[in-house]
């Protein structure tokens, strides 16, 4: 498995730009063409390009897993369009809720989903439906946001460092990955925002320290 350091338009918040799973990648269309090839070949995967909610951010407003993908209310009909076409028989939902930033609130991976406690059962089983898993609704160490405190793929899941023992052992059981805390990009406590990871490999923030690399290797590795 691959593990690179980078930069994404100028920032080493790498996480924020991407949406990886182990079918696709949506990247922001503004990412440079050598950072984008860059990406695809640590996770080798299809890459679609485009914005998400005219937003040159794709993470906070999506989803998603190798059987479907969740969308804000934001995102436009162009940009679904776009998607669709790009994944014609992928399951492809907009979320009606008042929440917009659905990507910080949903974590998953394709064996399983955490559903922020904030949008309710009636959300949690759309969020089941489209991403065909088991899915519970949770917070992690008293923070509703876990899309933003957990980097997750279908081999490991990198966690906010203050979870209790009883939520890493929840993740444990819902992603069914070995799981454990730590920070990215120097002591960035939302390993989300600077980890792009599918089960090929990880894309990680330029400012990622070499004992933070340590355990996001031990994290990911197969």
């Amino acid at each position: 498995m691959e593990i690179r350091l980078e930069t994404v338009l100028g920032s080493a918040e790498v996480g924020l730009f991407a949406l990886p799973t182990d079918r696709y990648v949506i990247l922001s269309k503004e990412i440079n063409p050598s950072k984008v090839k860059a990406i695809q070949q640590v996770l080798k995967v299809e890459t679609i390009l485009t914005s998400l909610a005219d937003s040159i951010l794709v993470s906070p407003f999506a989803a998603g897993n190798s059987n479907g993908l969740l969308l804000s209310k934001l995102v436009v009909d162009e940009e679904l369009k776009k998607i669709k076409a790009a994944l014609p028989d992928l399951n492809i939902h907009r979320l009606d809720t008042k929440y917009t930033a659905v990507g910080n609130l949903i974590l998953c991976n394709d064996r399983g989903a955490v559903v922020s406690s904030l949008l309710g059962k009636s959300v949690a089983k759309v969020v089941a439906d489209v991403l065909g898993t088991d899915t519970v609704s949770s917070t992690i160490a008293n923070r509703s946001y876990v899309g933003s405190l957990v980097a997750a793929t279908n081999v490991g899941a990198l966690v906010y460092v203050d979870a209790e023992d009883d939520e890493l052992k929840l993740l444990e059981d819902v992603l069914h990955v070995h799981v454990d805390t730590g920070t990215v990009n120097g002591g960035v406590l939302f390993p989300r925002s600077g980890i792009a990871a599918n089960s090929s490999g990880a894309v990680v923030g330029s400012l990622t320290t070499g004992p933070e690399l340590m355990t996001i290797s031990r994290v990911f590795q197969r």
